[in-house]
């Protein structure tokens, strides 16, 4: 992976591209995403994600969870 492969959020830390862009695509089609009580990621309604989103939800777990966790510095 190639430095021009990741994002760096600001004043926080790097993420792939590919595992930002999944994250829209799934935010633009109605998905949301969380965390349960003990820090596992949900991503529902189930019922619309497909055979390819749960292959790549399992690819981009833990960059998804970073994606969520992540809280942008207010802007002064």
């Amino acid at each position: 992976m190639s430095a021009s492969d990741l994002v760096t959020l600001i004043d926080g830390p790097t993420v792939p591209l590919a595992a930002l862009r999944f994250a829209w695509a799934l935010e633009n089609r109605g998905l949301s995403m969380r965390l349960d009580g003990s820090g596992h990621l949900l991503v529902g309604p189930g019922a619309q994600l497909t055979a390819e989103d749960r292959a790549l939800i399992r690819n981009h777990r833990d960059d998804l969870i970073t994606l969520i966790s992540y809280e942008a510095p207010r802007v002064q």
